[in-house]
């Protein structure tokens, strides 16, 4: 019986044998996902901001350390965004 590599990549030419891991894949980590929430955490809002958010708003969202980083931080923006 020939040894079998490791580090091969395991590659299945049948769509519906790809579909089926590719289901049962997204299943498991649909079973993990957001299970562990640490005490006194909330959930991040994610609908859409009817309002500006005012500095002080931001600064308490995010940490004053956080807010003070990213509003000095002397980078350029992205060419791309």
């Amino acid at each position: 019986m020939a040894k079998q590599d490791k580090w091969v990549e395991e590659t299945y030419e049948d769509r519906q044998t790809r579909e089926e891991l590719g289901r049962q894949t997204n299943a498991g980590f649909a079973r993990v996902e957001r299970t562990e929430i640490d005490d006194g955490s909330i959930d991040i809002p994610t609908e859409p901001v009817l309002e500006p958010l005012s500095e002080e708003e931001i600064r308490r969202r995010v940490g004053s350390g956080n807010f003070e980083a990213a509003k000095d931080d002397k980078q350029t923006g992205s060419i791309n965004s």
